[in-house]
């Protein structure tokens, strides 16, 4: 049996499902709802693909991209389809595209894990309902964006994306009057060290079923009342469209619109989740938060967000 303090919830923050674009900004505390303390969640609309075979990454003209293998049973995060001269590919990332053909869509499902429950005391009311129209249709060939070198995933800083996120969190915690949180640096180190496992194991859980981060944060001897942790994957150079909840290439990649990207999604597209990650990050109660982010295949940006009280 694991301890209590345990709080988790996983989203792969790929905007597909439509939500209502008029989102109350003013949750209100709820009472205390028990909930299971150890149950993975992950967004049923949202779309994850496995590489089936080996194959390369393509342009928006449908041309080849050197150096861009993709090995069989990797897992991408999936913008949207497209026809590229009559052929369907997924965008993955910043003008770069897969082969429909050799990919499977990984459907989500919420997998519990036998454990205790534990009391989320004072979590907000959940702000909106979604819409029912979740159709996504197959668009014709995409607009080839002029890619600058600015605009590289090589240019990915953490620094930016930890400054972005935190002051987007605090700016969401005051519009409800909540307290802002602090960024520990010791705590980013840790986080960024587990941060670094999730291109190869996408879970809160190592093969033994233990909570990775609360051990990390007991080898490192950092000691709180509560360990919550939050785990995104979002394409590099793409931004989210408020009014749909959709995924779209953005004009200008950045650090900053990755991490903008995902706090939306946390916050305002988690309701396939029961707003778990929504309630995590807008806990009355939590004080610090640790931020890691790295870079993995074919422009994915993974990150792990520690928060603890």
């Amino acid at each position: 049996m694991r301890k209590n303090k345990c709080r988790q919830a996983l989203t792969a923050l790929v905007a597909i499902t439509s939500l209502g674009s008029c989102l109350a900004l003013n949750a209100e505390p709820s009472e205390a709802k028990k909930v299971t303390n150890r149950t993975e969640l992950t967004v049923p609309a949202a779309k994850i693909g496995r590489i089936t075979k080996k194959t390369s990454l393509y342009n928006g003209k449908g041309r080849k991209i050197k150096k861009s293998t993709l090995k069989k049973g990797e897992k991408l995060a999936l913008v949207g389809k497209v026809k590229i001269n009559k052929k369907k590919y997924y965008r993955v990332g910043y003008n770069k595209y897969v082969l429909a053909k050799y990919v499977t869509i990984i459907k989500a499902k919420p997998t519990s894990h036998e454990d205790t429950t534990i009391t989320s005391a004072n979590t907000p009311v959940t702000p909106t309902t979604p819409n029912t129209n979740t159709t996504q249709k197959t668009s014709t060939t995409p607009k080839t964006p002029s890619k600058s070198e600015d605009d590289a995933v090589s240019n990915f800083s953490i620094s930016d994306f930890r400054k972005a996120f935190l002051d987007g969190l605090n700016a969401e915690r005051a519009k409800r009057g909540l307290s802002a949180v602090s960024e520990d640096s010791h705590y980013d180190e840790v986080v960024q060290e587990r941060t670094k496992l999730l291109p190869n194991n996408f879970s809160h859980f190592d093969s033994n079923n233990n909570f990775i981060l609360e051990k990390c944060f007991e080898d490192a001897n950092i000691k709180s009342a509560s360990v919550a942790e939050c785990i995104a994957m979002f394409p590099w150079g793409v931004s989210v469209d408020h009014s749909t909840n959709q995924l779209v290439q953005a004009k200008n990649a950045s650090s900053a619109l990755v991490a903008q990207g995902m706090l939306y999604e946390y916050i305002y597209n988690d309701a396939a989740s029961n707003w778990g990650h929504r309630d995590i990050l807008l806990n009355p109660k939590d004080k610090t938060i640790g931020l890691g982010a790295v870079i993995g295949q074919s422009d994915q940006i993974y990150s792990s967000v520690g928060v603890t009280y």
